[in-house]
């Protein structure tokens, strides 16, 4: 909304019937009271100024009281005389009173004439084109709508260089405020800038914020009379104009560190000459201060042969480079400076892994954060990929061989032991075993422990062997019995590393079968009632837990 339209929203309708009435009837209007023009000045036959109707905004002292619009007491003073111009109803002396009330004595500024059409003439370096608050507007005699003796008026609003409100009095007429444009044919010849009413600063713009980069400053426009002014903004480093700087707040870059911040206000209303005022200086600017939002955080497990992965975490504002360093037990890991990522070797074991990272932004002090430790690292686990095995007869006398099998790492140190039983042999480490009679009836097997520095050591065992036993070689002596049709035969058994061979024997020839146990590793069976002829006879040895079976075969001749 435009100061002329806030002026004339609360007018309109309460002036329609007073403007009818009353104003129309100014055109023409005879004098109020006759005189002549003298030193006091001011006086006219007719009105001094006669306005289209649409131009008043009041008229009357109570019209315009009750509009809000004052005439500064002039009411209650107007019996006086100022500046030597007759009292009461009269723009010259209504004028000169305003001027003593903004601080002017009560003597006419020049010698001569006070009619209104000697004052812009008898005060030209004074008087301009230019509108001001405070300034008289002065009409020449029958310039516009002014009389034979000109016209002046206060300037109560400068609402454009073309558009101004003033408030006057008039010879034969009464108190109005009106509104005077370019357009309109009644504008000024001039304004007279007497003691144009001036924009006074009464406090500085002050400045809130922390004097540190990546902060924000803010600025007060500081108290101006009058108060309802248009302030502009300019910020100032070190005294010197900052490019662009005109809000009321500043954002401080890393251009600005060392330097002190001033900022100066301009206060501006139209009718007023500028005026500015500029704020204390700051304290020098300070490096910025990064911010971690969000610590620094590792994931993985803490494990040899595990990969940690580190999370830097989150910065404002965005940092320019991010420093990590790993640690163990609060010490730097050398070799990995840098590294996002951190592979766990064997000489961690046991160890609380960290990291920091710093951040950095040019114009701002570099800030670390750390990440939590994990829990202490844990061996590595061996695994093994092919198990081992046992190769070789089971036999007392063969010697038996372990593969140990496949692995990771596979650098790995390997351990055999040989197991009898489940139960260690005494010296029995190396890869290969030979069978001895101690083993005869048991099964053997071979554990391998896997070992490696910064890892759980890994045993495995092999599967185990059937049961040791001795291949034993066997002897038998038949004998012809001469009668019954018979044969004798006898059974000797002997097995290497068996003492005494033991277990059930079978003889069988042409059907007649006979089953005797070994004794002393000898068995004698007689066999009767054999058919005559040649024989095919069977011996079987059933075996014992430490020997083989066997089986012998032959024919012999029944008498």
């Amino acid at each position: 909304m435009t100061l002329r339209t806030r002026l004339l929203a609360p007018l309109t309708a309460a002036l329609a019937g007073a403007l009818v009435s009353g104003l129309v009837g100014l055109v023409g209007l005879a004098p109020a009271q006759a005189g002549t023009v003298g030193d006091h000045g001011g006086r006219s036959r007719g009105p001094d100024i006669v306005l289209k109707r649409s131009s008043y905004l009041c008229y009357g002292y109570a019209d315009c009281r009750d509009k809000g619009m004052g005439n500064a007491g002039y009411a209650q003073a107007n019996d006086k005389m100022y500046w030597r111009m007759y009292s009461g109803h009269n723009c010259t002396n209504y004028a000169a009173y305003r001027m003593v009330r903004s601080g002017m004595p009560n003597t006419r500024p020049w010698s001569g004439g006070g009619n209104a059409m000697y004052w812009g003439t008898s005060m030209p370096d004074i008087t301009d084109g230019t509108p001001r608050v405070g300034a008289v507007a002065w009409w020449k005699a029958n310039a516009g709508p002014a009389g034979s003796v000109g016209h002046v008026a206060y300037v109560e609003k400068v609402v454009s260089g073309d558009e101004v409100i003033v408030s006057q009095d008039s010879w034969g007429g009464d108190f109005s405020w009106a509104v005077i444009t370019r357009s309109s044919g009644n504008w000024p010849s001039g304004f007279i800038h007497f003691n144009d009413r001036d924009l006074t600063n009464e406090s500085a713009p002050t400045i809130d914020g922390v004097a540190k980069v990546g902060s924000v400053l803010t600025s007060t426009p500081g108290t101006w009379k009058p108060a309802d002014v248009d302030v502009a903004y300019q910020w100032y480093a070190d005294g010197r104009k900052i490019a662009g700087a005109t809000d009321d707040s500043l954002r401080l870059t890393r251009a600005r560190i060392d330097q002190v911040i001033t900022v100066t206000t301009t206060a501006s209303k139209p009718g007023f000459p500028t005026r500015s005022a500029r704020s204390a200086a700051t304290d020098a600017v300070l490096p910025g201060t990064l911010k971690n939002l969000t610590a620094p955080t590792i994931s993985g497990a803490p494990q040899v042969d595990s990969t940690l992965t580190l999370d830097t975490g989150t910065w404002s504002p965005t940092p320019d480079s991010l420093d990590v360093v790993w640690l163990a037990d609060g010490q730097p890991i050398e070799g990995v400076t840098g590294a996002s990522t951190l592979a766990l070797t064997p000489d961690l074991v046991g160890t609380t892994i960290s990291a920091t990272v710093t951040a950095r932004r040019a114009g701002y002090a570099a800030v670390t954060a750390t990440a939590t430790a994990t829990e202490p690292v844990a061996p590595g686990t061996i695994t093994v990929t092919t198990p081992p095995t046992i190769h070789g007869l089971v036999e007392f006398g063969q010697t038996l061989t372990v593969d140990t099998g496949a692995y990771r790492p596979a650098d790995a140190a390997v351990a055999v032991q040989w197991l009898r039983d489940g139960a260690p042999i005494d010296g029995a480490t190396a890869t290969s075993y030979q069978i001895q009679n101690v083993d005869l009836g048991t099964r053997l097997s071979a554990r391998v422990t896997l070992t490696r520095p910064g890892y759980s050591a890994d045993v495995v065992d092999t599967d185990s062997t059937i049961p040791v036993r001795s291949d034993p070689r066997i002897r038998a002596q038949v004998e012809r019995l001469a009668t019954r049709h018979g044969l004798r035969v006898t059974v000797n058994l002997l097995a290497p590393g068996v003492d005494v061979v033991t277990g059930p024997v079978v003889v069988r020839v042409a059907g007649v079968a006979r089953a005797v146990d070994l004794r002393n590793g000898t068995a004698r069976v007689v066999l009767t009632g054999l058919p005559p002829g040649t024989r095919t006879m069977t011996v079987r040895y059933g075996g014992s837990p430490t020997v083989n079976r066997l089986v012998l075969t032959r024919d012999v001749r029944v008498p």
